[in-house]
């Protein structure tokens, strides 16, 4: 009877804690996690934590291969940074910016959310959204040729092929210093993938 109290509040504790179940990033150049490919289609969402004491530095990052489409969320002098465009050959980028000092060490939520041509980012309880015009919403050309989830950094040889798509560089070149946990898709198909 003991050791089934035990397991049970051994368990409760790793899931409330969450000690064993988070990324930890050093914040050294070439460190980042390479996630599955985002299908991130009309309709689709993407959602993390993260805690931090850093001012500066790179949460998530995916593209087209370079093409048009890309989307980054970084920290940004305490708050969190979208950078978002899904609109084929054109510059139609949408950046928000929300909330403020979350370098604070505890737990935030993001989320991005994506429905058809408006973009909706949530920290914590908060949200904001923008629109972007065109015609063509799908992020990229295909789910194959589309690049992978990065999270805390990206790849070196990497960063050198992003020169035209119109990002900031200082922030791909920050890499993250923290940790990030339950990081999970919801993709087309509306299933959520963790």
């Amino acid at each position: 009877m003991f050791g089934n109290w035990f397991t049970v509040l051994l368990v409760l504790i790793c899931v409330f804690a969450n000690p064993c179940f988070s990324l930890r990033f050093l914040g050294d150049r070439e460190t980042f996690a390479k996630f599955p490919k985002w299908d991130a289609c009309i309709n689709a969402s993407i959602a993390f934590e993260f805690r931090t004491r850093q001012n500066d530095g790179l949460l998530m990052y995916t593209d087209d291969n370079g093409k048009y489409d890309y989307l980054q969320l970084a920290v940004t002098e305490g708050a969190i940074r979208l950078w978002i465009n899904f609109v084929r050959e054109k510059e139609q980028s949408v950046e928000i910016e929300l909330g403020r000092n979350l370098n604070d060490g505890n737990w935030h939520r993001v989320e991005v959310k994506r429905n058809r041509m408006e973009t909706t980012l949530l920290v914590d309880n908060n949200q904001s959204s923008k629109v972007s015009f065109g015609s063509d919403f799908s992020f990229g050309d295909r789910l194959e040729t589309n690049n992978y989830m990065y999270f805390g950094g990206v790849p070196g040889n990497y960063r050198q092929n992003l020169a035209r798509l119109n990002i900031p560089a200082n922030v791909l070149n920050s890499p993250f210093q923290g940790e990030i946990r339950n990081i999970l898709y919801f993709n087309c198909s509306c299933l959520p993938v963790r």
